[in-house]
This record gives structure tokens, C-alpha cells and sequence, in this order.
């Protein structure tokens, strides 16, 4: 099997001092799961790295050991974070003040009927596609009435230049 680049995005660590996961000790933890090119970005959980298919299962249980705390994971392929770059609905908007744009990444695509609960609430401008559902919140996502829950229990979201910076670790040889 070829080990192909990919992305992993882990759910609530090191938000308000809660769930501390050091990068360091992070990216250690990818690598003795048989991880390579393990980068990370920012201190939120974003990791890129190479593996041959890599198992949620297995990595949320390394995390688990590692950090004494369930953890939540994520995973896209490259040529997936690509398309999600390429695909977003809110480009211009995006180009023109990046932190009102935000990607909330499912682990699968959510059932229709609760797509339909989130629009109901929102009042915002957003969109689901596939696995992703894009936002564009003028105000910012702490002033948004969004609420996300209807979509499932894992939902982890990403503004624009985390996204965008992921892509360049992900360009990086």
C-alpha cells in the first residue's frame, strides 16, 4: 500500500486551557502510531502527516493513552483538503476577509433531516457539501446563533486561514 498525505483534525484540545495536548508530545504520539512527515499547525489540532490508511480508531486510542482524555478525530485525505479549498462556496468572501469564513469538518456527510435543523436555526449564510459544511459569518463564529449540534455528535470546525494553512503544509515537500 502507497502512504499518501493526510490531515487530521482533532476536536476541543487546548481551548481555554482545557485538554492540553503539547504539539510536541502530538506529533510524537502520530509517529509511534506509525505516522510519517508529521507536521503540526497552530496549537488547536491540525496535523498533516503520511500513512498508509490510516485507523481513527487507532489514533483516537493513542491519544487516549497518551493524554489521559478522549479525543475526537477527523481525517481527510489530501487531494479531499484540496478539494475542499477549491470547492468553498464563500471564495470572494473568503479573499476579502478570511476569518468570516469557516469549514465545519463531519466524519461523514450528515443526515439530510438534520442538515434541515441547523438551517432552520441559523441565519447565517452556509452550505453543506459532502462532508463539510461551509460558513460565512460576517460577524464572526462567536457572534453567530449557529448551532451545529443537529449534525452529529463530532463536528470540529476550521476558519479559512487554518484551512489555507493546512494546504501549504500539505504543498510542502
Amino acid at each position: 500500500m502507497t502512504a499518501h498525505l493526510h490531515v487530521a483534525l482533532l476536536r476541543g484540545i487546548n481551548v481555554g486551557g482545557h485538554r492540553r495536548v503539547p504539539m510536541p508530545a502530538l506529533r510524537t504520539v502520530f509517529e509511534a502510531a506509525g505516522c510519517t512527515r508529521v507536521k503540526t499547525y497552530l496549537q488547536s489540532g491540525n496535523v498533516v502527516f503520511q500513512a498508509d490508511g490510516p485507523d481513527v480508531d487507532r489514533l483516537q486510542a493513542a491519544l487516549l493513552q497518551a493524554f489521559g482524555f478522549a479525543v475526537d478525530v477527523v481525517l481527510r485525505r489530501a487531494d479531499e483538503w484540496g478539494a475542499v479549498r477549491r470547492h468553498c462556496p464563500y471564495l470572494a468572501q473568503a479573499a476579502a476577509d478570511p476569518t468570516t469564513v469557516h469549514v465545519a469538518f463531519l466524519p461523514e456527510p450528515p443526515d439530510p433531516q438534520r442538515v434541515t435543523a441547523v438551517r432552520a436555526r441559523a441565519g447565517t449564510a452556509w452550505e453543506a457539501r459532502g462532508r463539510e459544511v461551509y460558513l460565512h459569518l460576517p460577524d464572526g463564529l462567536g457572534h453567530s446563533d449557529l448551532n451545529l449540534a443537529p449534525l452529529g455528535p463530532v463536528v470540529t470546525v476550521r476558519n479559512w486561514r487554518t484551512v489555507e494553512a493546512v494546504g501549504a503544509l500539505l504543498d510542502q515537500p
